[in-house]
């Protein structure tokens, strides 16, 4: 006999309907009436022939005359509906003779469902016919559902548990006997905790419904496996039933251990693993061995004290840290180990708390990084007396020119004493000193306290003195200055950012050109723009403005935005530039809090 899941693949497109006439006429005109792509019509002339269909066939439905010669209607369907293959199959009788009740009742007691009486319409059989069809394709499918159900019940490797609201089990699948060494009939009624101790608590859990729960399982020979369990919840005439999958993953927990321990030897990191029991050494890798001084296993392996000395110096200064102490993880902690040949290193502390065949343990890995760290010392002590050099080299060449010409006015005045070489000299020795004063100003701390100020009466008390040489240079000063809250500053030095920001701006334009100062608040901050209309700065040397010495004018020293930028860090702003042919805009950014006042002065727009 077939299977379920064999009809439905072999029957899945079509349908078979049997129709039985001893009038080749009445056949003839069912089939015309109900001829579809989707039906497989069978037409007979007897009820024997019938019959030898009904063996071989899956019939959806019957179309069966009543009055036939030989074994008529009435008796080939009670033959139909007394074999347990065939009693389900609908039977609709199609007769010319009496609509007599007692011939109706005897039609239906031979197992009929439904009469159709000749003359008959043909929309309403087709209709009729289209229900039965219906009807037999559902029971096909919870035919096939229900195969599918039980052919992987029984092949399934998992094992399948149902059971109630108080744990006790309502079926199981025959992957318990392997698994669990119990057949299935000593399960049934039993309480789950029987084979899974403690799955009672997941119950109800909606974060454990569908999720995979890793835990250990009970066989019946007391022996305990790691298991993962999956539990789904289902409603069954109103009950609430728990299905759960119990899967061995023994194999995959040791193909784990195994790479776990080829990692735990070959990382160049310390790495241990003690018990939170009594916080006894489990293992150590050849590492942590290596760096604490150690040459044998035996040494530290079932130890409880611990060799080494940590020592955190994060946060709250340096602080001797145990072990033992940590019972929360933490990650990359920076700290100082005391090894045992006294040698004192530095690492980077991360811990895990996991489990490894029942009991609770402490993974610790440290990260030495004493090499990196004297590396990076040494490199920053490079670095500074690279920029010392770079520096001493900078004021050397830029105080050689006017200390050159001084000398050279000295020889002369020898011979021809003048008033004028005094001026001059008196004039290269004060440009030597003010050399050395941005010098100083770019190296310098300010720990002047700032005070909370308004940019714009800032750059209004400076504006007579940037208009003066504005004029004196033909060019133009416009101020855009919009309401801007206050911000915490310290005046002198922002005093000199916009000087020294707007004397650039003004050098950098040729004659009759136009000077722009703006301020806005933008984004919690307050916005300072000094725009120029000069010829604009080359993209390749943006990102060297403002390192000391370097300009693009021909006697700059590049002193001035160096200390621009020195003062803009000390107020934690930022420094864009935005430049093309047509000109060059600074913008500072000046961070501020929305709760303090704007300034007095609402809008200032002055043309000069």
């Amino acid at each position: 006999m077939k299977s379920y899941i064999e009809k439905w693949n072999t029957n899945a497109n079509k349908v078979n309907i049997l129709l039985v006439d001893d009038r080749p006429e009445n056949l003839l005109a069912l089939e015309s009436v109900l001829s579809s792509p989707e039906y497989n019509l069978i037409s007979v002339n007897s009820g024997e022939a019938a019959l030898k269909h009904v063996l071989i066939d899956n019939i959806a439905v019957i179309l069966l005359d009543v009055q036939m010669p030989g074994i008529d209607g009435f008796e080939t369907a009670r033959m139909i509906k007394s074999r347990e293959k065939s009693k389900q199959i609908p039977i609709i009788f199609i007769t010319a003779i009496s609509q007599a009740l007692e011939h109706v009742t005897e039609g239906y007691h031979s197992g009929a469902i439904d009469y159709i009486f000749k003359p008959f319409h043909p929309e309403t059989l087709r209709m009729k016919i289209d229900a039965f069809i219906k009807i037999h394709r559902y029971q096909e499918q919870i035919m096939f559902q229900n195969e599918v159900l039980r052919v992987t019940g029984e092949t399934l490797a998992d094992t399948l548990v149902t059971f109630d609201e108080t744990g006790k089990v309502i079926t199981t699948n025959p992957a318990i006997d392997n698994m669990f060494g119990y057949m299935v009939e000593e399960i049934i009624n039993e309480h789950i905790n029987l084979i899974v101790p403690d799955l009672t608590k997941y119950f109800g859990d909606l974060i454990h419904i569908g999720t995979i729960i890793e835990t250990t399982a009970l066989r019946k020979n007391s022996s305990v496996f790691p298991a993962d369990i999956q539990i789904g919840e289902a409603s069954i005439g109103g009950q609430l039933v728990y299905v759960c999958s119990i899967r061995d993953v023994t194999e995959r927990k040791l193909i784990e251990e195994e790479r776990f321990r080829k990692i735990f030897e070959a990382t160049p990191c310390l790495v241990s693993l003690r018990s939170l029991k009594d916080w006894h050494f489990i293992n150590v890798n050849k590492s942590w061995l290596t760096y604490s001084g150690f040459n044998h296993y035996e040494e530290i392996l079932n130890q409880s004290a611990d060799p080494l000395t940590y020592i955190s110096y994060e946060d709250i200064g340096e602080t001797v840290v145990e072990m033992a102490d940590l019972t929360h993880p933490v990650y990359n902690s920076r700290i100082k180990y005391l090894n045992k040949t006294g040698e004192l290193r530095e690492g980077l502390l991360s811990t895990e708390l996991m489990e490894l065949h029942g009991e609770n343990c402490l993974l610790s890995v440290i990260t030495d990084i004493t090499e990196r760290v004297l590396v990076e010392k040494e490199m920053a002590r490079l670095d500074r007396l690279n920029i010392v050099g770079e520096m001493a080299s900078g004021i050397v060449h830029e105080v050689r020119n006017p200390m050159t010409t001084i000398r050279g006015f000295l020889q002369m005045s020898k011979d021809f004493p003048s008033s004028e070489f005094i001026d001059i000299m008196i004039e290269e020795l004060d440009r030597a000193h003010n050399i050395i004063t941005e010098f100083l100003s770019v190296s310098k701390n300010n720990n002047t306290k700032r005070e909370w100020k308004n940019l714009n009466g800032v750059i209004e008390t400076l504006f007579p003195l940037i208009q003066a040489k504005a004029m004196y240079t033909d060019h133009h000063v416009d101020l855009d200055l919009a309401v801007c809250p206050s911000i915490q500053i310290h005046e002198r030095e922002i005093r000199q950012l916009i000087l020294n920001l707007s004397l650039n701006g003004l050098e950098a334009m040729s004659s009759s050109g136009t000077l722009t100062i703006k301020t806005y608040h933008q984004d919690d901050q307050v916005v300072l723009a000094i725009q120029d209309q000069g010829c604009g700065i080359k993209d390749e040397v943006i990102d060297k403005i403002g390192t000391p010495f370097f300009s693009t004018k021909k006697n700059g020293t590049g002193l001035g935005l160096s200390i621009c930028h020195k003062v803009v860090s000390e107020h934690n702003g930022k420094i864009k530039i935005d430049s093309s042919d047509k000109g060059t805009t600074f913008l500072v950014y000046f961070p501020c809090e929305d709760n303090q006042l704007l300034g007095e002065d609402s809008h200032h727009m002055l043309n000069l």
